[in-house]
Order: structure tokens, then C-alpha cells, then sequence
């Protein structure tokens, strides 16, 4: 009897461990991802019009009006892992990220830039909006046009 009690615990304790990882670890990975880079990014100055925020959504290939899907630490984990397409906000998150992390990064190589960029597109699709994403973007646009015209 009591090692019928000790296996049941020892299960209990396997399985509190386990679901400690797979919930768990993600966001440690993505606070740690977090502090990879100096700040956050700053909102766009200027918030585009409906009309050019739908163009840009257009010229990117997605359909119908801008949406935005939060994303958290494990649906962006599981997701990756299944190769899923990830949703048409992410894309210009990244591209935001991608920017910020240019000036920002804190650690060298490839593994902390691909967390660090991972954790800001997380956090970007968190506390902005769509609006904010698309119109941050539409500056990052601007800003290429200008310095790639001497």
C-alpha cells in the first residue's frame, strides 16, 4: 500500500513537472528573449489613414481588413513547430522587430537574435494594435525610401 502511494505521487509530481515545462517555458524564454534587447520599440508617430493601412495590408498579399491575433509565448512555440502560416500581423511585426533589434540587440549570434526577435514580435502583437503595427511599418517604408535615395 504505501508504495501504491509513492508511485502515485511520483506521478503527480512527473506531471506537475512536464505541464511546469510546457507551459512554463515558454514565457521564461520569452522574458529571457526579452532581455536580449535595450527598450521596446517606439509607437509610429503618426497613425496612417484607413485607406493606406488597407493598402499596405493589400500589397502584402492578405485579404479583407486588418486584423490583429495575439499571440502568446506557447501558441508561438506550437505554432512554429507545426508550420503553421503564421497570421498576416506577424509579418509586419517582424518586420518592426526586425528594425528595432538592428540598433537594440544586446547579445551577439544568430540563436539570441532569432529569441530576442521571436519575444519582441510576441510582445509587439500584445500591447499594440493593428492600426499601430501597419502605421509603424508604413514608417519603416518611408524611412528605407529615403536613405536608399542619396
Amino acid at each position: 500500500m504505501l508504495t501504491s502511494t509513492k508511485i502515485k505521487i511520483s506521478l503527480f509530481v512527473l506531471l506537475i513537472a512536464i505541464s511546469s515545462l510546457i507551459y512554463g517555458g515558454p514565457w521564461v524564454l520569452y522574458y529571457w528573449g526579452l532581455e536580449g534587447v535595450s527598450g521596446k520599440p517606439a509607437l509610429p508617430r503618426v497613425i496612417g489613414s484607413n485607406e493606406q493601412l488597407q493598402a499596405l495590408w493589400e500589397k502584402a498579399g492578405c485579404e479583407g481588413s486588418p486584423v490583429l491575433v495575439e499571440s502568446d509565448p506557447q501558441s508561438y512555440i506550437f505554432s512554429a513547430a507545426t508550420m503553421e502560416a503564421p497570421p498576416p500581423a506577424m509579418i509586419f511585426a517582424w518586420r518592426i522587430a526586425a528594425a528595432y533589434q538592428h540598433d537594440h540587440q544586446l547579445r551577439d549570434g544568430a540563436s539570441w537574435q532569432q529569441l530576442s526577435g521571436s519575444a519582441l514580435v510576441i510582445w509587439l502583437t500584445r500591447h499594440w494594435t493593428i492600426e499601430q503595427i501597419l502605421s509603424k511599418t508604413l514608417e519603416l517604408d518611408a524611412k528605407t525610401k529615403v536613405s536608399a535615395h542619396p
